[in-house]
């Protein structure tokens, strides 16, 4: 079983077997070297760095022994057998170890993503590679001119950080995680070994007792038989290991185009409603079904039917019962021109949110322009509702003095007539005064309509009570009030033995008119009862109250 054309040199021959022999020798720098590649494998790992990782696998001697074992095996040297054998188990050992401290270790990182799930879940790729592998480690080893080849062996089959990541996953009680990342490292020594050994048959490193009687034919024939017998537990576990990885990497593969169906067949679905788009998709199975989850950036909210739809299209695609759920994540795209996909409900709402601008702008305005007269007054607020079906302006105002009715009244027609409908007016006055260093402000103004308040008062009330006592005896006048100076409206609240007579409250504007001038609104409030002669105590006080107005 001698490889044609290749002869090895004695002399080269026991250097391999020196060099695989150092390299298997248990000793205090190989367990120290495992520890310490472990270590950084292990964080290499929980930091997801895959440099890290990488120079933990330059660092492991852990490839060493396995060679070890497979020159052992195909040479029939059992020293060698024994030491590659305890050196391996005890450097397993170690890593696993190590491993374990470190994933119990305080203040650790959290478990990694994709390397994870690389080393947790080993297909027929990683089991090629292991093969690979060992076939061009064992050729460095006998050809001298690609041994330098031997750390970019080291580097592409990844024998320490399976066991880094089982014995991290084992702190974490992560038993599916830990078995296969053992699985991976079970196929990868089993690969390596019989890899190492038929390259080692080939350059004719077997050893088997001779037949000087033999032909050529039956000692090849010999050497092959020997070379199964020897190898047939590492081939047969091999082939084991080889139908699981296959399993999963079947799996694999049709989770994969699953999940390409799937992502498909909803972003055509999304891709209908304008502006929307999926952003990512995931899938589990739960009670025999095909539970999926879609996160979709959407400008509106999809409706159930729309949801349901979907559902039935992913069903007839992928063949399943399908239970889909939408992560709707509300969004809105936007350019120097405003929404880009705006659905007619978006034109709608900015459709009117642009009149309800425009309307409280105008509002403002034509507040802001009556309070204009009023010292001290500032419009603070305005807003618009319509609690009951009218709509309803409310401005808030500051101002030394309450606005009054007939500024409201004012107001409220400027806006009827702006907006040419009826609408409802109504002002919230905040009291302030304002103040310099010197004096406060508006205090001349204020004393002045005070004062000028109280003489036309005074004057109302002593022109009424004269006409009162010369036309209506027993009458007597209850309230004088100025709702306002400019214009001035005044309001007569009186007491009378008997309803006042239709050109009574014109006689009574004649006679305020002579005293205080001929520009004021005036209206006469009066109540049966007032003072009463014994003669005319027919009056009683529970009449009904009636008014009268003059303009």
């Amino acid at each position: 079983m001698n490889l044609p054309g290749v002869q090895i040199k004695p002399k080269h021959r026991r250097e391999i077997y020196e060099d695989v022999s150092e390299q298997s020798r248990p000793s205090g720098s190989y367990y120290v070297m495992m520890a310490l590649s472990t270590v950084i494998a292990a964080y290499g790992l929980l930091i997801n760095s895959a440099a890290v990782v990488v120079g933990a696998m330059l660092v492991a001697p852990l490839m060493g022994p396995i060679f070890g074992i497979a020159l052992a095996l195909v040479s029939g040297n059992r020293r060698l057998l024994w030491q590659a054998v305890q050196s391996e188990v005890f450097g397993i050992l170690i890593a696993l170890s190590v491993g374990v401290l470190i994933g119990l270790a305080p203040l650790r990182m959290p478990l990694g993503s994709e390397d994870w799930l690389v080393r947790t879940q080993p297909t027929l790729h990683d089991l090629a590679i292991a093969l690979a592998s060992g076939l061009a480690g064992a050729y460095a080893m006998i050809d001298e001119r690609v041994s330098p080849s031997l750390p970019g062996v080291a580097i592409s089959v990844a024998v320490l950080p399976p066991l880094a990541t089982c014995g991290l996953a084992t702190a974490a009680m992560n038993w599916e995680m830990a078995l296969g990342a053992m699985q991976l490292f079970i196929a990868n020594f089993f690969a390596i070994q019989v890899a190492a050994a038929v390259v080692f048959s080939l350059f004719g490193m077997l050893r088997v007792k001779r037949d000087p009687r033999a032909r050529r034919e039956e000692e090849e024939e010999r050497k092959l038989m020997h070379f199964f017998a020897r190898f047939s537990v590492s081939i047969a576990i091999l082939l084991v290991m080889a139908a699981f990885m296959t399993q999963t990497l079947l799996r694999l593969a049709t989770d994969r185009r699953l999940s390409s169906t799937i992502e498909h067949t909803l972003d055509a679905s999304v891709g209908t409603v304008s502006g929307a788009r999926l952003s990512d998709t995931d899938f589990s199975r739960q009670d025999g079904r095909l539970r999926v989850t879609a996160r979709v950036m959407t400008p509106r909210l999809f409706d159930t039917d729309e949801i349901a739809a979907m559902e039935e299209q992913l069903e007839d695609e992928v063949e399943q019962d399908v239970n889909l759920v939408l992560r709707l994540l509300i969004s809105r795209d936007m350019d120097r021109e405003g929404t880009v996909y705006a659905t007619p409900e978006d034109e709608q709402l900015a459709q009117e949110q642009r009149e309800r601008r425009r309307f409280l702008q105008r509002a403002s305005t034509i507040v802001s322009e009556h309070l204009e007269s009023l010292p001290g007054a500032e419009l603070s607020d305005v807003h618009r509702s319509a609690p009951d079906g009218l709509t309803t302006v409310t401005a808030v105002v500051r101002a030394p003095d309450p606005i009054g009715p007939e500024t409201v009244a004012a107001i409220e027609e400027a806006l009827q007539s702006e907006f040419d409908r009826s609408l409802r007016f109504t002002v919230r006055t905040v009291l302030t005064r304002a103040a310099t260093s010197d004096d406060f402000l508006y205090e001349e103004e204020a004393r002045r309509a005070l004062s000028e308040r109280e003489a036309l008062i005074s004057a109302v009330q002593t022109v009424v009570d004269s006409w009162l006592s010369e036309n209506l005896e027993g009458a007597v006048v209850e309230e004088v009030r100025v709702e306002s100076l400019d214009p001035r409206a005044i309001v007569v609240t009186m007491l009378t033995p008997r309803s006042l007579a239709e050109d009574e409250p014109a006689q009574i504007r004649g006679a305020l008119s002579d005293v205080i001038g001929p520009e004021f609104d005036l209206t006469v409030r009066y109540a049966l009862g007032g003072l009463a002669m014994p003669a005319e105590s027919q009056h009683d006080e529970d009449e009904r109250p009636s008014e009268v107005p003059e303009d």
